[in-house]
């Protein structure tokens, strides 16, 4: 099947990986979500003590703070790498519900693209 016959999705704009070794160099080559050049907020770092000593109410409030933020960046690193991954997002769009919405297109794509490859392999075998 040539690429002008490939099925597309609505709102899939753009062409996807066409086989797999394409799809493992791209992810090869994508970048540690850190670099995204972007200046960043020092870090909070949590409060430890020794064995056995509480944490004053303020210890305990850095800490929350410290770990929520660790969570939200986590977070933005994973919407950062589905933007690197989906074809049709860019790095401007910064909608998280549009980079979820473009992100299940794109894998139902890419499903729909396996099941029409798997045909051709078995009717390439008969």
């Amino acid at each position: 099947m040539d690429s002008e016959t490939k099925p597309q999705l609505p709102g899939l704009i753009g062409s996807a990986p066409a086989d797999q070794q394409q799809f493992a160099s791209m992810m090869a080559e994508m970048q540690p979500s850190g670099s995204s050049g972007k200046p960043r907020k020092p870090r909070v770092t949590r409060i430890t003590k020794k064995k056995g000593e509480l944490l004053t109410e303020d210890e305990k409030k850095a800490n929350h703070i410290a770990s929520e933020q660790k969570r939200r960046q986590n977070i933005r690193a994973g919407y950062d790498q589905l933007i690197q991954i989906v074809p049709t997002l860019t790095p401007s769009q910064r909608s998280e519900a549009l980079i979820l919405q473009k992100t299940v297109e794109y894998i139902k794509y890419l499903l729909m693209e396996r099941e029409i490859l798997e045909g051709q392999l078995k009717e390439s075998t008969r």
